[in-house]
């Protein structure tokens, strides 16, 4: 029998790494973990673990990446699947559709300090990514007529951002007396957001189809350049 390619192996190995690393990070939160926990969770030595990450930080940084992507790829997969023509409220349902369906995910969106600890201070490149993609889409669909345009688009993915991550978050402080489904909030938010974005003959659906399709595949190629690109051995626990 042949075996595996060492290409292959690594593979496999890294994603079994950030898999376990996601499950630990979220039962325990980041402060907690060690990489002495993820190597018994995964079932391989220590010294493997550092081939693949110098550090825990690098190891957080890398889950983070490989979640968001999970995200976008499912976000993108509702989208296409949803026979109804393009309009910006079912891009922002589906978009936190896919938020709640992914644990980690969510907790960043939450800014969980449990999950995240000290790194969420540190490091918010993450965040700065997913607002500025969303302010050029929304700079894209402005130009062809999709969205509104007397509120610059970065003022829109900023609002439109936090009021996501507040729908998200509001189900931790609201009283379980004034909690509503989440799919009817989705719904309903949606619903307003086309009311006050979506001009009154919104124009070039297909294009915002397209757009987004090709921003989300940005994304992803942004996520794999964050992954790849050398940092400093900072923070190793």
């Amino acid at each position: 029998m042949s075996r595996m390619p060492i290409a292959l192996q690594q593979s496999n190995r890294r994603q079994r790494l950030l898999d376990s690393a996601g499950s630990l990070f979220c039962r325990w939160g980041f402060d907690k973990t060690s990489m002495d926990d993820i190597a018994r969770e995964t079932g391989i030595s220590k010294g493997a673990v550092y081939l693949e990450f110098p550090n825990k930080d690098a190891l957080f940084r890398a889950v983070l990446h490989w979640e968001f992507a999970r995200y976008t790829a499912d976000w993108l997969r509702r989208f296409e699947e949803d026979a109804e023509n393009w309009n910006f409220a079912r891009m922002v349902q589906h978009s936190l559709a896919a938020v709640d369906a992914n644990p980690f995910v969510k907790a960043l969106m939450m800014r969980d300090h449990r999950l995240f600890g000290r790194f969420l201070r540190r490091d918010k490149e993450l965040f700065g990514l997913a607002i500025s993609m969303r302010a050029e889409l929304f700079g894209q669909l402005q130009e062809i007529g999709a969205l509104r345009d007397d509120v610059p688009a970065p003022t829109l993915a900023y609002l439109v951002s936090v009021t996501g991550y507040g729908l998200i978050a509001g189900a931790e402080v609201v009283p379980d007396e004034n909690k509503v489904p989440f799919a009817e909030a989705l719904r309903a938010w949606g619903l307003l957001l086309d009311r006050a974005l979506a001009p009154a003959h919104a124009r070039n659906r297909k294009a915002a189809r397209a757009f987004l399709i090709s921003m989300v595949e940005k994304m992803q190629a942004a996520l794999r350049n964050l992954d790849q690109r050398p940092r400093e051995k900072d923070g190793a626990t």
